[in-house]
């Protein structure tokens, strides 16, 4: 078994790491990056949305939400090594982090999507990424998370308003419960993959069909009479 570190994006498990073990080991082991899957835009809306909660209360946006002020936007971590899979450890950002009035944490990540419980469940291991990296930090002080949860925005309405377009979405919390145990088990397998051999193409996957038309394309050079 090799000892090679590998970071582990959070943002990856709920898609890359489901839909496709091929792209996802030769972006984590070969860096051969696959394109996103989002479109920029819904980073520029994400963006915009946070910079208007900055300095609000936290149960502004949904009452369900404890009481706290944001005031940490677009933060860095970077993890320790996991306990049981010490070859990986997690690296990337998070929306928004929250100190609540009984001085733990919570965090909240935004996606521009659908309420769908499906879709939101895709999300768990992300959040809980960001859990385990910000309370054991590669450095700095570690910080206590005591709620997770994903804030679905769906435009729901769209109008001209004095030469500009203004859209209206209801924001709904959902709340992620906490099952570290699980994250865990996540980790291991993904640390088996890293370590076995390069897992076979996904049928399913664009990416993988893509790159096996091309493989399996006769060269032109030969055909060319001169």
């Amino acid at each position: 078994m090799d000892k090679k570190l590998y970071k582990l994006s959070p943002s990856d498990f709920g898609y890359l790491w489901v839909e496709c073990k091929h792209c996802y080991y030769q972006k984590v082991k070969n860096s051969i990056y696959a394109p996103g899957i989002f479109p920029s835009m819904f980073g520029r809306i994400n963006k915009l949305l946070q910079d208007s909660i900055m300095g609000k209360n936290l149960n502004e946006i949904h009452p369900s939400l404890p009481s706290g002020l944001i005031e940490i936007q677009e933060g860095f971590l970077k993890s320790i090594p996991v306990p049981g899979a010490t070859s990986c450890f997690i690296q990337g950002r998070f929306d928004i982090l929250t100190k609540l009035d009984d001085g733990s944490y919570t965090i909240i990540d935004f996606k521009i999507t659908s309420p769908d419980d499906d879709r939101i469940q895709k999300y768990a291991s992300q959040l809980h990424a960001y859990k385990f990296a910000l309370e054991n930090p590669y450095s700095g002080k570690p910080v206590k998370i005591s709620k997770m949860g994903i804030v679905s925005v769906n435009p729901e309405e769209m109008k001209l308003v004095n030469g500009k377009i203004e859209f209206t979405a209801v924001p709904r919390f959902h709340p992620v419960e906490e099952d570290m145990d699980n994250f865990f088990n996540l980790i291991k397998d993904v640390e088996n993959v890293l370590h076995g051999e390069v897992p076979e193409p996904t049928n399913e996957c664009g990416l993988c069909k893509y790159r096996a038309y091309f493989n399996s394309t006769p060269s032109l050079v030969d055909d060319i009479p001169f």
